[in-house]
Order: structure tokens, then C-alpha cells, then sequence
């Protein structure tokens, strides 16, 4: 604690208001509660869902401080221990700088604000008091675990937080999953699926339903941010100041490993140990929503009656190939990796295609000169046949003379583009999306190459078709 005596004036004013809260309550006829208090239950395909009526939120004891014309109210301005550490609150030189910076010539403006600013911490840090506050006797050890994050937010100039971004339409065996030593997988808990309810930006507009969807979490350890020291500082609201090609990695890895499509719709940030505005009596958290999911998850997705579960072998093979593409400074990688998640985001089929074909051309391709879909063909066929034996050589060589002979109708804007969507591997099989095998054999060979960095050099796939 830095600040003993700013402690001192919260203590003495949360223990003198707090009998009279309850008393004034009961007077009233109706009590106030708040209107957008997150409920939460559990659909029966395992997703959450969460709504913002809640006949059970808690009171709303902001109310109590004010006239709203029935007379039954408490007269805070008449307490000696609130008007103490109101103007304690207000002078201090740290809480003001939190938000204003020392220079600032608006002096008069600033002060009305930091007046009402004061209120409203004092205010915030009493509520939470009251509703965590179970016993309903004095506790001076939750007291000061509420008041210690608001004087680390005065007082720190790091602030230390996680990251999260919730995996949607996905569900897992494992609740808790080891990824590295900063980035782990973990189930997420019904108070912090409440409180990431409110977290969102005023664009893109993301349905409630594709936000809740998500069961667990992908969370990014270690990371901090300065504080500047000024009012307004929505940095932490902003996607650019996330390392999202870091994410974006992740849903990569479960696709390259199970062929599933998955996305985030938010971003959250744990504080740690410090906290700008408490959330009631939920977890306080900040963050942002952003639309990095595939455009079908917004057309009703979320009532599928089953979503996949990613075994704890699935999860093991989605973990080493994600670390491999975040170690990985083979441009090829990287460059594949942006196409393929490209791939299955876009709208539209023809945008993928050529995600999928450049992203191939970049991984197997040479320098050298000859026909390149032949050469292509060749290589992927090689490696595919070789490392999964559900594919055979000779069916995929021709498949990815199709898949280009597709590539050039779009390119060249075919009429004759709609008959040639779908494929068959073989003669005896079901006929197939062309994307879908594209997608397929892409994936396998990021994959493959990421087993075997060798062949990430074509003259090493040359070899073995010679042998």
C-alpha cells in the first residue's frame, strides 16, 4: 500500500455508510436494480448463452445517494468521513495526474470533472463492497483487496495484464491445457463469461449470439502497457495494439490439425492487480470485439445441435504446430499461413481459390522454369501420398490439375466456372467442394512441411519423385 491515509478516509466511509444501505433499501417500495446485469446458462449443443435481463441483478445502490423524488434517499454530503475523503480524493496529486496531465490550461473544467470523477470511484468502490460482502460485518481484509487495484491504478506507471481471445463454436476435453510457457488454453468461468458480455466496440456490428459462443479461451500471459497518464486512453480498446497475427496462428494450427473452422469475436484483457472502473461484483475486465470468425458463423450458426471437440491428442498436435509457425522465420511459412487463414474467411470461392493457389505456388514452387501446374501437381501428390495414406498419388495429381484448370476459369472469368465447382477424387467417390479439396491438400502440406522443414526446398520433393 502507498497510500495509507487514502485507505484510512475509504475505511472510515465505507463502515460509516455501510449499515445505512440496507435500511434505506427496505424502505422503498421497489429497489432499484441494474436493468443490464448478464444471466448466463448453457444451451444444449454446450454453448453458452447470456442475456441482459436479470430478474436477480444486483441492487443499485447508486441510487440511494441521490433524490429520485420519493424521500427516501441518504444525504452523503452530510457525512463527515465522505466529505473527508472527497477532498482528500479530489486534491490528491496522483489521482488528478491519472487522468489529466499537470499542464493542462483547462483548469476550471477539469476541476467540475475530477469532482464528479471522485464521486463516482468512491461510489464504485463502496458497491462492490456491499455486493461482495456476504457476512454483512465489517471487513477490512475485503475492504483493502477492493481498494489495493484502484491505488495500483493511481500509483503504477506499468500496468501488467493477460490477454484472451475466446475460441468460438469449439468445445475441448481438456479445461486447462499447458501451450507454452506464457500461452495457455483454458475453460472459461461463468463470472468472467458475464463479465466479457458488455465488452464490445461500436463496430463491426457481431451478433450477441456468435459473442457468447465460445467455451474456452486462448490467453496470451506477461504482457503490460504504459500508463500515460491521461484521461481517455482507450489504447486497450483498439485491435492494433494486440499482436493478432499471434492469434490468427492459433486458428490456423486447429485447422491445419482438424480441418475445423474457428475465429475469436473479442479480445480481453485481464488486469493485473490494478483496475480503472469495477464491473458490480464480476471480474473486472476491458478489451474490445472484432470480427476474425468466417461470415456463415452470422447466419444462425450458433443453433447447430453439436459443435467438435478438440481431443487432448488434437489439442497436442494444434499446440506444437502453432509454436512451430510462431518459431518459424521461413517466409514461405508465413506468407502460406496468411493465404490459408485468408482462405477460409473470404465470401466467396473465387477469392479463395486464389488464396489457396499462391499459397501452394509460394510453398512448392521454384524459380526454375517449365509448367508450373504440372510441376505442382507433381510435388503436392508426392508429399501428400507419402505422409497420408487416405490419399492416393495418382488421384491427387489429377485433382490439383483441376483444382488449376478452376483457378484459370476465375482468373479469366469462365462462363463455364459453376459446373466445375465440385470434384471427385476418384471415379467410385462422392463428388466434392473444389474449395474444399483445395483447402485440404494446402493444410496437409503446411503441415507436412512443418514436420519436414527439408522439403520446404522443392528440389528436395524432386529427389524423392526420382528415387
Amino acid at each position: 500500500m502507498k497510500n495509507e491515509t487514502l485507505f484510512g478516509y475509504f475505511r472510515d466511509f465505507v463502515f460509516e455508510i455501510y449499515p445505512f444501505i440496507d435500511p434505506t433499501l427496505n424502505k422503498t417500495f421497489i429497489k432499484p436494480r441494474y436493468d443490464k446485469y448478464p444471466s448466463l446458462r448453457f444451451k444444449e449443443n454446450g454453448m453458452p448463452e447470456l442475456s441482459e435481463y436479470n430478474s436477480a441483478a444486483p441492487y443499485k445502490i447508486f441510487e440511494i445517494f441521490r433524490d429520485s423524488g420519493n424521500g427516501i434517499y441518504i444525504e452523503i454530503e452530510n457525512l463527515e468521513s465522505y466529505n473527508k475523503l472527497l477532498t482528500y480524493l479530489i486534491n490528491l496529486k496522483e489521482f488528478r495526474n491519472s487522468f489529466y496531465s499537470e499542464d493542462n490550461v483547462y483548469k476550471d473544467q477539469i476541476d467540475k470533472h475530477i469532482d464528479s470523477l471522485s464521486f463516482v470511484y468512491i461510489i464504485d468502490i463502496l458497491e462492490r463492497y456491499y455486493l461482495l460482502n456476504t457476512s454483512k460485518l465489517e471487513n477490512e481484509e475485503l475492504l483493502l483487496s477492493i481498494y489495493n487495484p484502484f491505488e495500483n491504478f493511481i500509483y503504477f506507471t506499468i500496468f501488467n495484464f493477460d490477454i484472451s481471445v475466446p475460441i468460438l463454436f469449439l468445445q475441448f476435453e481438456e479445461d486447462y491445457f499447458q501451450i507454452s510457457e506464457n500461452i495457455i488454453l483454458r475453460k472459461i468461468e461463468d463470472n468472467y463469461h458475464k463479465s466479457r458480455f458488455n465488452i464490445r466496440s461500436y463496430s463491426p456490428p457481431i451478433a450477441d449470439s456468435v459473442l457468447n459462443s465460445a467455451t474456452h479461451e486462448l490467453v496470451f500471459k506477461n504482457y503490460y502497457i504504459e500508463n500515460l497518464k491521461r484521461f481517455n486512453d482507450y489504447r486497450l480498446e483498439n485491435e492494433n495494439v494486440y499482436p493478432l497475427q499471434r492469434f490468427e496462428m492459433f486458428f490456423n494450427a486447429i485447422k491445419i490439425s482438424t480441418n475445423h473452422n474457428s475465429g475469436f469475436a473479442q479480445i480481453l484483457v485481464y488486469p493485473q492487480d490494478w483496475v480503472e472502473n469495477y464491473n458490480l461484483d464480476l471480474p473486472p475486465l476491458k478489451g474490445t470485439s472484432l470480427k476474425k470468425y468466417p461470415n456463415y458463423f452470422d447466419y444462425y450458426y450458433w443453433n447447430n445441435n453439436s459443435f467438435p471437440v478438440i481431443t487432448i491428442d488434437q489439442l497436442k498436435r494444434i499446440s506444437f504446430i502453432f509454436n512451430q509457425l510462431i518459431l518459424s522465420e521461413n517466409n514461405k511459412i508465413q506468407i502460406s499461413n496468411k493465404r490459408l487463414r485468408s482462405s477460409y474467411l473470404r465470401d466467396n470461392e473465387e477469392d479463395s481459390i486464389l488464396d489457396i493457389i499462391i499459397a501452394l505456388e509460394t510453398l512448392l514452387g521454384d524459380n526454375g522454369r517449365g509448367e508450373v501446374t504440372h510441376k505442382l501437381a507433381l510435388r503436392t501428390a508426392k508429399l501428400i501420398s507419402m505422409h497420408n495414406k487416405d490419399y492416393d498419388a495418382i488421384h491427387v495429381f489429377k485433382a490439383v490439375k483441376e483444382i488449376y484448370a478452376f483457378r484459370s476459369m476465375v482468373v479469366h472469368g469462365s462462363h463455364k466456372i459453376d459446373s466445375k465447382r465440385e470434384i471427385k477424387l476418384h471415379q467410385k467417390s462422392e463428388p466434392i467442394s473444389i474449395i474444399s479439396l483445395a483447402n485440404d491438400f494446402l493444410r496437409e502440406i503446411i503441415g507436412i512441411l512443418i514436420d519436414n522443414p527439408k522439403f520446404l526446398d522443392s528440389h528436395e520433393i524432386d529427389k524423392l519423385l526420382l528415387s
